[in-house]
C-alpha cells in the first residue's frame, strides 16, 4: 500500500509540477482491493487517510471488506454481480450508515444468510424451518427445544464485555431457577 501511494503521490508531482500543492490537484484513482492485505484497523481509516492527504482525488476502489463499506462516509457504494457472461453493476442497494458490520455481512452487499460461523448454519436453518410450521408435532417441539439449548450457548453481544455480561446473566437466572424448584 505504502508502494502505490508513494507512486500516486510521485505522479501528481510529476503531472503538476507548478503547483504549490500537487497532492491537492484534482485526479481519479483506481484501486482494486484495498483492503488487501491490510490490519481491520486500517482498513477502516484507509479511505479518511487517503481522502484528507488527497482532498480532490476522486478514488474508486474495489474490497471484499465490510469495514471498508462501514467506513465509507458519503461514498456511492455499488455491488458487482456476474449474470451470465456479462456483469451487472446494481446501484439500488439500502443505505448501511451506522450499521454493525454483522449486519452489512448479512446485507444485500455481501449477501451471507448469517455472521454465525457455517456449522451453525444448518442449526439455524432447522429452527427456522420448525418455528414457520402452523402446527408443530411433539418431535418438533423435542428438536426445538434441542435447537434452543444449542443456540443458547452460542455468545450474544457485540463486545466481548456484552458477552460476558449475558454469560453471567444465564448463570444468575439458572440459579434463581434451581433455588425457586
Amino acid at each position: 500500500m505504502i508502494a502505490w501511494v508513494v507512486d500516486f503521490a510521485s505522479r501528481l508531482y510529476d503531472e503538476f509540477p507548478d503547483s504549490p500543492n500537487p497532492l491537492a490537484e484534482p485526479a481519479v484513482c483506481l484501486v482494486d482491493e484495498i483492503d488487501l492485505h491490510l490490519h481491520p484497523r486500517w482498513q477502516r481509516s484507509i479511505m479518511s487517510y487517503l481522502s484528507e492527504r488527497f482532498p480532490n482525488t476522486q478514488f474508486i476502489v474495489t474490497a471484499h471488506s465490510p469495514l471498508i463499506v462501514q467506513a465509507a462516509q458519503d461514498a456511492n457504494v455499488v455491488v458487482l454481480r456476474r449474470d451470465g457472461d456479462h456483469v451487472v453493476i446494481d446501484q439500488s442497494l439500502k443505505g448501511v450508515q451506522g450499521w454493525r458490520i454483522d449486519q452489512i455481512l448479512t446485507s444485500d452487499l455481501f449477501g451471507l444468510e448469517t455472521a454465525r460461523p457455517p456449522q451453525y448454519a444448518a442449526l439455524i436453518s432447522e429452527r427456522k424451518a420448525l418455528l414457520t410450521k402452523s402446527k408443530l408435532s411433539a418431535a418438533d417441539k423435542k428438536r426445538l427445544a434441542e435447537l434452543d439449548a444449542q443456540m443458547e450457548a452460542l455468545p450474544a453481544g457485540e463486545t466481548a464485555a456484552d458477552m460476558e455480561a449475558m454469560d453471567i446473566i444465564r448463570r444468575a437466572a439458572e440459579r434463581l431457577k434451581q433455588a425457586g424448584e
